[in-house]
């Protein structure tokens, strides 16, 4: 405090007072000053970034999404549950969510949802790898059938079944009084196996007889072959021919007969027989559903005549 200066804890209202201490005031004014230069940014409260902090939260939110969808793609389909009619189920609800349902014993039908094939379910249905010898396979049973039951007096053809089987078997030969001679051979049925193996049901009928009394012809028969791969990948014979079970055909519902057809209908169907054969006769009409069919007795360069339909539609 100046020389001469009163404290204002002494007298605050002392006007003598207060003119020295206004004059003292305008004394330590003219002191030179020393002014420090703050930058305007320094007293302005500094300011978060807030790009990164945004950029993240949006990171996040998209990865919560991503998450929620694959949880629902890899989460198995509900499988309903149908009752059947022969019981109800009772379903007895737990009070908290988290508790398991009971449901009591009953029949039920399940209505599966769509099955994922896993790869050995869909390697189980394709055919052995390289496998693509189907009809090599076919045309090899018919083959291995119509010499095997073949007896026409030519030793040849034993001696061939005898070379494509794994042990030798006793085929039959003839002199001439007794022949067997396979008239048609088909197979019906394949079968092939990832071992590259193959199950081959192949049908066939014979002409038997003899060179001076004719041939008559047998009842269609059926046999199974089985041929496998052989170590150089070629296809073999496993076995004799073994027996088939057989149903020849089955029986259809008659046709209606008896019925007169229109004049244009028996003209249209008179003209289709004579790619056939000729001399043509009509031995029955009836109309169907699908229109009329007519049926001619046809000949041939045989002389003889063989019933054929011909179908008009309408």
């Amino acid at each position: 405090m100046a020389p001469g200066r009163r404290s204002i804890a002494g007298n605050p209202i002392d006007p003598t007072w207060l003119y020295l201490y206004v004059r003292d005031m305008d004394t330590e004014s003219d002191l030179p000053q020393d002014y420090e230069q703050i930058p305007w940014s320094h007293l302005v409260p500094p300011q978060k970034d807030r790009s990164l902090q945004l950029a993240a939260i949006a990171v996040a939110v998209i990865a919560i999404f991503l998450a929620i969808v694959f949880l629902m793609r890899r989460s198995p389909p509900v499988t309903p549950i149908v009752a059947s009619t022969t019981a109800a189920p009772s379903v007895v609800e737990a009070p908290l969510p988290e508790a398991p349902v009971a449901v009591s014993p009953a029949p039920t039908t399940l209505l599966a949802g769509p099955r994922i094939y896993s790869e050995a379910d869909l390697m189980a249905v394709l055919p052995p790898p390289g496998s693509d010898d189907r009809l090599l396979a076919i045309a090899r049973a018919e083959w291995f059938v119509t010499d095997y039951f073949t007896v026409d007096g030519d030793g040849s053809l034993a001696d061939g079944v005898n070379a494509v089987l794994p042990d030798v078997v006793d085929i039959p030969t003839t002199d001439g009084s007794a022949i067997s001679y396979v008239e048609w051979a088909r197979a019906v049925e394949v079968t092939d196996h990832r071992d590259g193996s193959f199950d081959v049901i192949v049908w066939f009928r014979t002409l038997v007889g003899d060179v001076e009394g004719g041939f008559a012809r047998t009842d269609v028969r059926a046999v199974h072959v089985k041929l496998v791969t052989d170590e150089m990948g070629r296809l073999a014979i496993a076995d004799v021919p073994a027996v088939a079970g057989f149903e020849p055909h089955g029986v259809a519902p008659s046709w209606p007969v008896d019925q007169i057809p229109p004049s244009e209908v028996a003209t249209q169907a008179m003209s289709a027989t004579e790619v056939f054969g000729e001399d043509a006769k009509l031995h029955s009409a009836g109309e169907t559903a699908e229109g009329w069919r007519l049926v001619f007795l046809v000949g041939d360069a045989s002389g003889l005549r063989f019933p054929v339909a011909v179908h008009i539609a309408p």
